[in-house]
Protein backbone atom coordinates (compact mmCIF):
# COMPACT_ATOMS: atom_id res chain seq x y z
CA UNK A 1 0.00 0.00 0.00
CA UNK A 2 1.46 3.60 -1.19
CA UNK A 3 2.09 5.60 2.08
CA UNK A 4 1.18 9.70 1.46
CA UNK A 5 2.39 12.21 4.06
CA UNK A 6 0.07 15.09 3.95
CA UNK A 7 1.51 18.11 5.41
CA UNK A 8 -0.90 21.34 6.12
CA UNK A 9 -1.50 23.57 9.10
CA UNK A 10 -5.30 24.01 7.73
CA UNK A 11 -6.82 21.66 9.55
CA UNK A 12 -9.35 21.43 6.70
CA UNK A 13 -7.85 21.25 3.96
CA UNK A 14 -5.74 18.67 6.00
CA UNK A 15 -8.30 16.66 6.63
CA UNK A 16 -9.86 16.70 3.43
CA UNK A 17 -6.88 15.54 1.40
CA UNK A 18 -6.39 12.76 3.74
CA UNK A 19 -10.44 11.63 3.25
CA UNK A 20 -10.04 12.07 -0.35
CA UNK A 21 -6.27 9.71 -0.48
CA UNK A 22 -7.85 6.99 1.53
CA UNK A 23 -10.73 6.32 -0.22
CA UNK A 24 -8.44 6.14 -3.30
CA UNK A 25 -6.85 2.96 -1.26
CA UNK A 26 -3.59 5.33 -0.10
CA UNK A 27 -2.22 5.20 3.29
CA UNK A 28 -2.16 8.63 4.73
CA UNK A 29 -0.15 10.14 7.33
CA UNK A 30 -0.98 13.71 8.26
CA UNK A 31 0.88 16.51 9.82
CA UNK A 32 0.06 19.97 11.01
CA UNK A 33 3.53 21.60 10.55
CA UNK A 34 6.98 21.33 9.07
CA UNK A 35 8.64 20.20 12.58
CA UNK A 36 5.50 17.41 12.92
CA UNK A 37 6.18 16.10 8.97
CA UNK A 38 10.14 15.95 9.20
CA UNK A 39 9.27 13.37 12.79
CA UNK A 40 7.10 11.46 10.82
CA UNK A 41 8.99 11.40 7.09
CA UNK A 42 11.73 9.90 9.63
CA UNK A 43 9.73 7.39 11.46
CA UNK A 44 7.51 5.92 8.46
CA UNK A 45 7.76 4.64 5.07
CA UNK A 46 6.54 7.38 2.90
CA UNK A 47 6.22 6.60 -0.74
CA UNK A 48 4.89 10.54 -1.15
CA UNK A 49 4.56 14.14 0.63
CA UNK A 50 2.22 16.49 -0.18
CA UNK A 51 3.58 19.59 1.29
CA UNK A 52 2.02 23.27 2.17
CA UNK A 53 4.60 26.13 1.90
CA UNK A 54 3.47 28.34 4.72
CA UNK A 55 3.21 26.82 7.79
CA UNK A 56 4.09 27.43 11.38
CA UNK A 57 7.63 26.13 13.14
CA UNK A 58 9.87 24.64 10.09
CA UNK A 59 8.15 25.76 6.36
CA UNK A 60 7.50 24.16 3.49
CA UNK A 61 10.85 25.06 1.76
CA UNK A 62 13.00 23.97 4.65
CA UNK A 63 10.61 20.63 4.93
CA UNK A 64 11.36 20.16 1.32
CA UNK A 65 14.89 20.62 1.68
CA UNK A 66 15.24 18.32 4.48
CA UNK A 67 13.39 15.12 2.92
CA UNK A 68 15.50 15.99 -0.20
CA UNK A 69 18.76 15.04 1.93
CA UNK A 70 17.27 12.45 3.09
CA UNK A 71 15.70 10.45 0.29
CA UNK A 72 16.47 12.73 -3.25
CA UNK A 73 13.59 10.53 -5.65
CA UNK A 74 10.36 10.37 -2.87
CA UNK A 75 8.09 12.48 -5.23
CA UNK A 76 6.89 15.64 -3.50
CA UNK A 77 3.74 18.02 -4.18
CA UNK A 78 4.15 21.13 -2.96
CA UNK A 79 0.24 22.05 -2.75
CA UNK A 80 -0.01 25.39 -2.23
CA UNK A 81 -2.05 28.94 -1.95
CA UNK A 82 1.18 30.92 -2.50
CA UNK A 83 3.08 29.92 -5.58
CA UNK A 84 5.47 32.58 -5.34
CA UNK A 85 6.41 31.52 -2.21
CA UNK A 86 8.76 29.06 -3.51
CA UNK A 87 10.91 29.50 -7.34
CA UNK A 88 13.76 27.23 -6.73
CA UNK A 89 11.76 23.80 -6.49
CA UNK A 90 12.60 22.64 -10.21
CA UNK A 91 16.05 22.26 -9.04
CA UNK A 92 14.74 18.86 -6.85
CA UNK A 93 14.33 15.42 -8.82
CA UNK A 94 10.68 14.56 -8.46
CA UNK A 95 8.89 17.84 -7.11
CA UNK A 96 6.06 19.19 -8.38
CA UNK A 97 3.99 22.57 -7.68
CA UNK A 98 0.14 22.36 -7.90
CA UNK A 99 -1.67 25.59 -6.49
CA UNK A 100 -4.63 24.64 -4.20
CA UNK A 101 -8.17 24.96 -5.33
CA UNK A 102 -11.48 23.46 -4.92
CA UNK A 103 -10.80 20.72 -7.94
CA UNK A 104 -8.64 18.33 -6.34
CA UNK A 105 -8.39 16.74 -10.26
CA UNK A 106 -5.15 17.88 -10.71
CA UNK A 107 -3.43 17.52 -7.38
CA UNK A 108 -5.29 13.55 -7.54
CA UNK A 109 -3.68 13.08 -11.32
CA UNK A 110 -0.54 14.21 -10.36
CA UNK A 111 -0.11 11.88 -7.25
CA UNK A 112 -1.24 9.06 -9.90
CA UNK A 113 1.77 9.96 -11.86
CA UNK A 114 4.20 9.28 -9.43
CA UNK A 115 3.21 6.36 -7.16
CA UNK A 116 1.89 4.49 -10.92
CA UNK A 117 -1.88 3.99 -9.87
Amino acid sequence: MITVLIVDDDSNIRLLLRDEFCELGFNTITAVDGEEALISFSEENIDLVILDIRMPKVDGKKVLEEIKKVDVDVPVILYTANPYDIDDYKKYKNVELVIKGADLTELKNTVKKYVNV
